[in-house]
């Protein structure tokens, strides 16, 4: 009985781990086709230029891995301008090609520009001392941004006896 449940339990936890890999997501290190819309759409945008640290002579070496062409995406993508008329079908490679890029290193600019609007903060307080006196104080903070380095702030009390 016991080694009929030990080969259960051991069949159990070999099916789990089986279906954790999933056989149909693109190796990395597969080949990709110069027939596939992928591989001419990078190939017809290095022609242009777009991706600076690479020729089209980087082709005609032979076969490319998925890797491979995720290193001329990511150069692309890095001295990109959304303005381009191949920004839909450089967006299209990054989404297929995400996971080869993250593994390049390569990540989204960040929008540091300063925020914009108002913010609030304050406090609040209220003090007993020795049972029969009571006060209290509110503080409100206000600032406002009104452009890049420009900011009002304001700060108001009200005291309570």
């Amino acid at each position: 009985m016991k080694k009929t449940a030990f080969l259960a339990a051991l069949f159990a936890a070999a099916s789990i781990t089986g279906f954790a890999y999933n056989v149909y997501a693109p190796n990395s290190f597969d080949p990709v086709s110069p027939k596939s819309w992928d591989y001419r759409t990078v190939y017809t945008l290095t022609e242009e230029g777009k991706a600076p640290s690479y020729t089209k002579d980087f082709f005609s070496r032979g076969g490319i891995t998925r890797y491979e062409l995720a290193s001329v995406i990511k150069n692309m993508l890095e001295h990109h301008d959304e303005k381009d008329r191949d920004h839909e079908a450089l967006m299209k490679l990054k989404k297929d090609y995400a996971r080869e890029l993250e593994s390049l290193g390569y990540k989204e600019a960040k929008d540091l520009s300063p925020r914009k609007g108002i913010d609030f903060s304050g406090d609040g307080r209220i003090r007993y001392s020795d049972g029969s006196s009571v006060d209290g104080r509110v503080r409100v903070n206000t600032t406002w941004h009104i452009d890049d380095g420009t900011s009002i702030q304001a700060r108001g009390t009200k005291n309570v006896k």
